[in-house]
């Protein structure tokens, strides 16, 4: 089976101020990375608007094509942006792992002094079978684009399906990984979004969203080792499982932060409460919701009195934390809006938006 491939246009011209509404691309998703005062990065995946021939490609069509991650770079913390083009497309692991597709990740510091691009990768199995995902991780000399591709990726459901199922996470029938229907009667397989972070002792892990039972959310979490080959697994620890996880069905591209002013780590996933995957989008509810732990270890609990889910960002997936301060109770907010924004505002970024946490929960409160 072969992808159906999508141009990839240049780095567009215009500086984009506030929002980035690209005339060439949807956008969606967002990761990004500080190189420097004031020098934010962000990443997203990004589709053409047109397909080869100039007929248009709509947003309910993006799954019948291959993404690529897009980069952005601002030199005013968000407040303007230049396209700086592709970051990574699919294709380049040796393993196949990302074959079909790439979807969202993260970017950090190695400690080799290369760049670290964490990413989701989704294999070419069948026609059937179009989200059968990977976690990988490769590498490049600047936060600009990955040029070091990974041999292998660091977790595979299909290779490691006994090792990843003994920890009691779910994955479906393994004769029907990435079943584009969905896991038995729930959404899609949930193996996504790698996050990678340093705990106190300046090891890396890596997050990532993943499932208990068809429509039963967790995060994953594996510590990982840096070396001369690249990045490997050591260990995949057992589910997290979030407190009101019940409210939900999908836990997806998970952000992890330490907050310097409250000394607790912040937990922000994007959560929908999807039944099932061919069910409209008009009829799922789509949150950010944060949570704290005074450990990367846990225990989780939700950042609010109110439970975990933030105000003031409907219609935005995908977020990323710019700033935040629990003690002052602010978080500065980037992310793009859903297709539920509408036609003029879906799949681009509105500005970076200050969230007001007017009741935080545990030490910080």
């Amino acid at each position: 089976m072969s992808r159906r491939t999508a141009p990839i246009p240049d780095p567009c011209d215009l500086s984009f101020s506030g929002d980035i509404r690209h005339p060439d691309l949807w956008l969606w998703d967002s990761w990004t990375i500080q190189s420097g005062e004031g020098h934010l990065h962000l990443y997203c995946l990004a589709l053409s608007r047109t397909d080869f021939d100039g007929s248009a490609i709509l947003p309910p069509q993006r799954n019948d094509h291959s993404f690529h991650i897009r980069h952005f770079r601002s030199a005013d913390n968000g407040l303007s942006w230049r396209d700086q083009g592709v970051a990574i497309q699919p294709g380049g692991a040796s393993d196949g792992a990302d074959a079909f597709n790439v979807w969202s990740g993260s970017v950090i510091m190695g400690k080799t002094g290369q760049t670290l691009f964490g990413y989701t990768g989704v294999r070419n199995i069948s026609p059937a079978r179009t989200f059968l995902q990977t976690i990988c991780v490769g590498a490049g000399p600047t936060p600009d684009a990955m040029t070091t591709v990974p041999a292998a990726s660091i977790s595979c459901p299909l290779r490691d399906y006994d090792q990843i199922t003994r920890l009691g996470f779910y994955l479906g029938p393994l004769d029907r990984l990435g079943d584009r229907a969905g896991e038995e009667g729930g959404p899609i397989m949930a193996w996504r979004d790698p996050f990678l972070v340093r705990d106190h002792n300046d090891e890396l892990n890596a997050f990532w969203s993943a499932k208990i039972g068809p429509t039963r959310p967790a995060i994953a979490r594996a510590r990982l080792t840096e070396g001369p080959a690249g990045v490997s697994m050591t260990e995949l620890l057992p589910p997290i499982e979030l407190p009101d996880a019940a409210e939900y069905t999908q836990s997806e591209v998970p952000k992890l932060y330490h907050d310097k002013a409250s000394d607790l780590w912040l937990l922000l996933v994007s959560a929908c409460n999807r039944q099932y995957e061919g069910q409209p989008d008009s009829e799922v509810e789509f949150q950010q919701r944060l949570y704290t732990s005074t450990s990367l270890d846990g225990q989780w609990e939700s950042a609010l009195v109110s439970g975990s889910v933030l105000t003031g960002l409907d219609g935005m997936f995908g977020c990323s934390l710019v700033d935040h301060d629990l003690v002052a109770g602010t978080l500065s907010v980037l992310g793009p809006f859903t297709e539920q924004a509408g036609p003029e505002k879906q799949l681009s970024f509105p500005p970076v938006r200050n969230v007001s946490l007017t009741s935080v929960s545990g030490p910080a409160a």
